[in-house]
């Protein structure tokens, strides 16, 4: 078994979880490499619950004991790629983001750690589980709320250029959630969410379980809200200095998963783009690029 299939293990059988394995669950998917390198009782105390938590945990997704559990976690962080996420937190500590501190360089390795850490083995994996399912699905729905909302507007407006089935959950006066009483088993909820999580996806999340729909959770820990209810999610790392949690990573994940559905999508997704293009160039919905001439200087229009 691989550290990735693992992990996998443990997110589908999370939401049946106890509430003091849900703990461990969390801190042991977040930290890895304490998995690889504490022994059992030190990671209890990491993570603030018992040994014992630990052990049964272990035993959930199919070992005996903690230590070939631990094994799986061992082979898997000497193996993959470092995850720059824990650096990026360790900058805010070490005194380096103080006054002095030069801060548009310092978001640019946040930046970059952040995306070191989504494009993993274990990110690949989630992209590929949600493009399928999107695939699948009836219809989906994709969601967003506050700060959230512009991924879940860039997921479906692009996604539904090469899938008619996807559509944007919105509306001023909340009555977007009058669509979900048509929604059955046979649909997908795409709800994006990061701390601070909105209040609203909480009770997309609540109708869209009583509704039987399938739930992708993209996010940012395994502590958001969201998880119990999700059948499967993707994690992004969002750590770094800005007025917000950072942007850049969730767009990425966005674009992650529509060249993996555009990839799984057949010629479907190729005659759905062709039609597009052909609507919009039917109502000359793109300007043409300017065209160079020798009175145009650069170096003067940038610096007007």
């Amino acid at each position: 078994m691989t550290l990735d299939d693992l992990r996998q293990d443990i997110w589908d059988s999370y939401a049946d979880l106890s509430p003091q394995m849900k703990v461990a669950a969390s801190y042991i998917l977040e930290n890895p490499a304490d998995v690889a390198f504490k022994s059992v009782r030190q990671l209890a105390k990491a993570a603030d619950v018992h040994p014992s938590t630990v052990v049964r945990l272990a035993q959930v997704v199919g070992f005996s004991t903690f230590e070939p559990f631990r094994a799986v976690f061992q082979q898997g962080v000497q193996a993959r790629d470092v995850r720059f996420e824990d650096r990026a937190a360790a900058l805010q500590k070490d005194g380096r983001w103080d006054a002095e501190s030069d801060i548009f360089f310092e978001i640019g390795k946040a930046t970059l750690g952040n995306l070191t850490s989504l494009f993993q083995p274990d990110t690949q994996k989630a992209v590929q589980r949600i493009a399928k399912a999107i695939l699948d699905a009836n219809r989906v729905y994709v969601s967003g709320y506050r700060s959230s909302f512009a991924f879940a507007h860039y997921l479906a407006y692009a996604g539904q250029i090469a899938m008619p089935k996807i559509q944007l959950l919105e509306s001023p006066d909340g009555s977007h959630f009058d669509v979900l009483g048509q929604a059955n088993e046979q649909d997908l909820i795409i709800l994006f969410t990061f701390a601070p999580y909105a209040s609203e996806g909480g009770r997309l999340l609540t109708v869209a379980k009583k509704r039987g729909c399938k739930i992708v959770a993209i996010t940012d820990t395994m502590s958001s809200p969201a998880v119990p209810y999700a059948n499967m999610g993707l994690f992004v790392p969002m750590t770094g200095p800005q007025l917000l949690p950072s942007l850049v990573p969730a767009a990425s994940a966005c674009e992650l998963i529509l060249a993996e559905c555009t990839r799984l999508g057949g010629t479907a997704v190729v005659d759905n783009l062709r039609r597009f293009r052909d609507q919009v160039h039917a109502v000359e919905g793109y300007l043409s690029p300017l065209e160079r001439s020798e009175e145009m200087d650069e170096d003067k229009l940038f610096d007007a």
